[in-house]
Order: C-alpha cells, then structure tokens, then sequence
C-alpha cells in the first residue's frame, strides 16, 4: 500500500517533467511543416515491458525519452533531439543519409511493414499451421514522414526485426524479408544519426 502514493507521484512527475520541451517539439514541428520545410520526419523509440524506475532515479533524469525531428529545407539537412531531460539545439548536418534514404523511397516505405515472427509447417492432412511467437517487452520505434502531400506514419518492433529462430529448431519464416525491408534500412540510418 505505501507504494502506490509513490507510484502516483511518479507518473506525475514523468507526466509533468519535460512539458516544455514537448510544447517547443510541437511548435518547431507545426512550424516546419507551416514552412517551406520540404521533408519532416519525426522519429522515436519507446520500450514496452521495461525495468521499473524508482521515483528516486526519476530525478535524475535516469528516463530521457528522446525523440527526435529531421527536416530538408532549401536544400539543407537539419535535425533536433528533444527530451524529458534537456533542450538540445538545432543542429545543420552536412549531409544526411537518412533524410536522403526515406526521400528517394517514399512509395516503397509506403507499402512496407516489419511482419510477425510467425512459422507456417505443413501437416499431414495438408493444413497449414501457423506459430507466431509475441513477447511483452520490446521496443517500439515510430517514425512519421511528413511530405507537403501527404503523412506515412510506420512502426518498427526490434523484436520483429531482429529475430531470427522462434526456437533453436524452428526459424522465423520473416526474417530474411524483415532483414532487407527498406524500413529496417532506414530504421538503421536513423539510429546511426541519432546515436
């Protein structure tokens, strides 16, 4: 019982702290995209199922939660971290992969997606059986591209990514798919630039 004010508290607080780095993340983005920005792409990552944070580390900022904008604008590349922790400032990158990877692929990102850790063996009696193996703590990643024509919001599981064998006998019929997807190329281009 003596954990549940603590708890309350601590949702309050990772609630509240950081308000004005999400206020000044929506209004570079809702300016940006008011602009002349050609290309804007939010991306973060968030992770599910994850070790509990005592109030005491909440203070330390132990829980950043970055999240990130890239934008094009006359022909220069810019990005900007945000968090729960800190304001980081612009920052006008020479040149960028990421930006130029999602710009030159847009269709294909369009029609792609991580698929399910699944396996399909044929029985005897001719039936197909699917085994598709889910977990509860992953990490999520969203990136959302924001064009002057149109929104692409896609969302990447690093489980669905990267695993390879649902068991040591029983492989992820998606891997090598999920391997060469263009959304895991980008979601690689995007890691690197924001590591």
């Amino acid at each position: 019982m003596k954990y549940i004010p603590n708890l309350i508290l601590f949702l309050l607080v990772i609630n509240i702290y950081g308000q004005e780095n999400n206020a000044e993340y929506l209004e570079l983005k809702t300016n940006l995209l008011n602009s002349n920005s050609e290309l804007v792409i939010e991306f973060n990552t968030i992770c599910f199922g994850g070790e509990f944070i005592e109030l005491e580390d909440s203070e330390n900022c132990v829980y950043e939660r970055p999240f990130y904008l890239f934008w094009t604008k006359n022909g220069k590349y810019f990005k900007r971290k945000f968090s729960n922790c800190k304001i980081f400032p612009e920052l006008e990158m020479e040149q960028s992969e990421f930006i130029e990877k999602v710009k030159t692929n847009l269709s294909k990102i369009q029609k792609s997606e991580i698929l399910p850790v699944i396996h399909k063996t044929k029985k005897s009696n001719g039936e197909v059986e699917t085994t598709e193996l889910e977990i509860d703590h992953y990490c999520e990643s969203k990136i959302t591209i924001n064009t002057k024509k149109a929104q692409i919001i896609k969302s990447i599981i690093d489980f669905r990514l990267t695993t390879e064998l649902i068991d040591e006998n029983t492989p992820n019929d998606n891997y090598l798919k999920n391997q060469s997807s263009i959304l895991n190329t980008i979601y690689k281009l995007a890691k690197k630039e924001t590591d």
